[in-house]
């Protein structure tokens, strides 16, 4: 057996060709280029997300006449951890290779490989809007069928909207999830801004959490911008802001996000669901913003809950390349308030499992 020192290794061993899906922040296909380098530890990872890789690894069998049947196909869905540069850390990368080599040799390349995830702490389960958004995208780039879900959220859309009306609860997520990665198509983009304009809470946030992993239309992004000035429930707030979190900051967010974080001396539990997002989702655009990271951190510093929220969303950042820098720079400052330098104090406190 030839020596395997990567990924790529492993999958030429059993025959298989890889593609590989960070579904970390959000949905991003990996280029050939950035798999070579972040396998090989020439690069950082390109999407870290809480110290690891969410990577979805499709994988198609290019051995004899298989290679073309679709039920050959398997996902893989690994969490790999990061060292504090953010590249693959190669300790545990190769013992999750050792252990898939040890089932194959032990039960034979099919069996193994496909219980090779099995009991494997290296596996995660990805949620069911994220598995939805993923298939959605797979199924796109492999240029197959929709579901049948989707011929039902097409026929809602084409309807009569009522906003108080249940008949929503009918559709399926993955129905969904297909609307959002075909807005770039005349009918499927004006049918979102109905949506958007006129469908129950409910179904607007599920389209704007399978919105964040695409590249915006300009006029769906505007009409996004628009709702969240207005919107007064906290929650469809965070999820606009999640719909619009892979695009680049524009200016036009400046006004509704500072309008809408307000008080630096106080933050309520309506206030944690648009920072929760901010943090999860948009660490790009505070990067770019030391006013938009201030008002987060003074929010949370001035939160009364014994500093568990600004624990949280300070190790968020700080496990980030693009904000880790202005996040230290912003908690050494000298002028920041009382309040804030006695959170900065707390940080080294045990860290507890969750907001409250």
């Amino acid at each position: 057996m030839n020596k395997i020192e990567s990924l790529s290794d492993l999958f030429n061993m059993v025959g298989c060709q890889v593609t590989y899906y960070d579904l970390g922040r959000c949905i991003n296909r990996i280029t050939p280029q950035q798999a070579i380098q972040f396998d090989r530890k020439q690069q950082a990872y390109p999407y870290p997300f809480r110290q690891h890789a969410w990577l979805a690894c499709l994988l198609r069998n290019t051995q004899g006449e298989r290679q073309e049947q679709n039920t050959e196909a398997v996902i893989w869905f690994l969490k790999l951890p990061l060292d504090e540069a953010g590249a693959l850390n190669l300790g545990t990368r190769d013992h999750f290779i050792k252990s898939i080599v040890d089932k194959i040799l032990h039960k034979g390349q099919e069996e193994g490989l496909s219980e090779a995830l099995e009991d494997s702490p290296y596996a995660f389960k990805p949620d069911q809007e994220r598995m939805a958004s993923f298939h959605a995208i797979l199924a796109k780039d492999l240029h197959q069928d929709t579901s049948r879900y989707f011929a039902d959220v097409i026929q809602y859309l084409r309807g009569d909207i009522d906003s108080h009306s249940d008949s929503w609860q009918s559709l399926g997520l993955q129905g969904i999830a297909e609307l959002a990665v075909r807005v770039d198509q005349p009918e499927e983009h004006q049918l979102a801004l109905k949506a958007l304009a006129k469908a129950p809470a409910p179904f607007v946030s599920a389209l704007c959490h399978a919105l964040e992993h695409q590249a915006l239309p300009n006029e769906i992004r505007d009409s996004l911008l628009a709702k969240l000035g207005e919107e007064q429930d906290p929650m469809l707030r965070a999820s606009y802001v999640r719909a619009l979190s892979k695009g680049e900051f524009v200016e036009q967010l400046l006004l509704p996000l500072f309008g809408l974080l307000g008080d630096l001396s106080q933050c309520n539990d309506d206030d944690i669901h648009l920072i929760a997002a901010l943090a999860a989702k948009c660490p790009h655009w505070i990067a770019l913003n030391p006013q938009l990271l201030r008002i987060i951190m003074e929010k949370l510093a001035h939160r009364q809950d014994a500093f568990i929220a600004f624990k949280q969303i300070t190790a968020e950042f700080s496990q980030h390349p693009e904000t880790k820098q202005p996040l230290w720079q912003l908690l050494r400052s000298e002028r920041i308030s009382s309040q804030l330098a006695q959170a900065v104090g707390h940080l080294f406190a045990q860290t507890p499992k969750s907001v409250q």
